[in-house]
């Protein structure tokens, strides 16, 4: 039994012999308001009474009888002014509002569920075949390889833009930056610098010529050679696609983290040519009769792989891009 004191008034709170909470007195006059008569199943007595919903039944004809049910909110037998002042404390610290009931039972037969003869199925096989010109397996096949075309021809469009955006780093002009992208297909060709032209240091009778050149024309003889000065040799200009892929990678303090995230120069070239490439990917998939939403999910994927490939080897995005159409 539970004694409290309510303004001098004493009143008891028992449990009964179900677990129900029982306001047993009222002195003074105060105690009804406060904790009137509880209704059972309350705080941590919820339940005490309540059925089991039982588990599903297998019957001896194989059939399954299982419990229908339904969520129905409880009443906890006090008014929301009473209910208030007890809620939360010692005597009502919980209250189960919502319970799930069984309302009934439902019988399952197994048996029911669609399962065809091997003749219905043949029955389909050759339907699908007359109106289509070739099974389903073939019709699978189709897919899976228009699919497959559909991300290599993305892989295929996001290299030639990553190329684009990569020439522009490389400060080179529209039509300059178009030309090399158009001979970028190749997708292992970004890893590389492009070959640098030698440089004219001899004059051979009046023709700038190369030191290998100079050595054979010496060994020959009757030319007349001699060394051009430094200062009026021409030096091959560095292409745009060659500087391009410098500024991604940085200079000698750049690390694989500075091309990740941070706003760096190699930062910002890593997002724009990832995002050229991620753009042009989604756009093709999209224009072959991709879906919106595999295409997408490709496109992102390809992106996230470049992005991080061209961070841990400047330039690797390309090749990394279009070997992951494959996986």
């Amino acid at each position: 039994m539970l004694w409290q004191v309510f303004g001098g008034n004493l009143m008891a709170v028992v449990m009964g012999a179900d677990g129900q909470l029982i306001n047993t007195s009222n002195i003074g006059g105060v105690g009804a308001s406060l904790i009137p008569n509880l209704a059972p199943n309350i705080g941590a007595l919820a339940n005490v009474n309540s059925s089991v919903i039982p588990s599903g039944v297998t019957n001896d004809d194989g059939t399954i009888t299982l419990p229908t049910i339904e969520m129905k909110t409880r009443d906890p037998g006090l008014a929301l002014g009473e209910m208030q002042k007890i809620y939360g404390t010692k005597y009502m610290p919980m209250f189960q509002f919502i319970e799930a009931q069984q309302t009934g039972t439902y019988t399952y037969d197994p048996t029911d569920d669609n399962m065809m003869s091997p003749e219905e199925l043949e029955a389909i096989r050759q339907d699908f075949e007359a109106e289509h010109g070739m099974s389903a397996d073939q019709a699978l096949q189709m897919a899976k390889l228009e699919r497959a075309g559909q991300k290599v021809a993305g892989a295929t469009a996001g290299k030639v833009a990553g190329a684009f955006a990569q020439s522009r780093l490389g400060n080179a002009g529209y039509g300059e930056a178009a030309l090399d992208a158009a001979g970028s297909v190749v997708p292992f060709k970004s890893l590389f610098k492009e070959p640098t032209a030698p440089i004219n240091t001899y004059m051979i009778d009046g023709v700038p010529s190369t030191n290998e050149e100079a050595l054979i024309a010496s060994k020959i003889g009757g030319s007349e050679i001699s060394r051009i000065p430094t200062s009026e040799r021409d030096v091959p200009k560095q292409s745009a696609m060659v500087t391009g892929l410098d500024v991604l990678r940085g200079n000698e303090d750049t690390g694989i983290m500075d091309r990740l995230y941070g706003g760096s120069e190699a930062n910002m070239a890593n997002l724009k040519m990832t995002g050229y490439a991620a753009g042009a990917d989604f756009i093709t998939q999209i224009a072959m009769g991709a879906d919106p939403m595999d295409a997408a999910k490709d496109a992102g994927k390809t992106a996230v792989l470049s992005y991080v490939a061209n961070a841990i080897i400047p330039g690797s995005g390309a090749v990394v891009g279009f070997l992951s159409k494959f996986f």
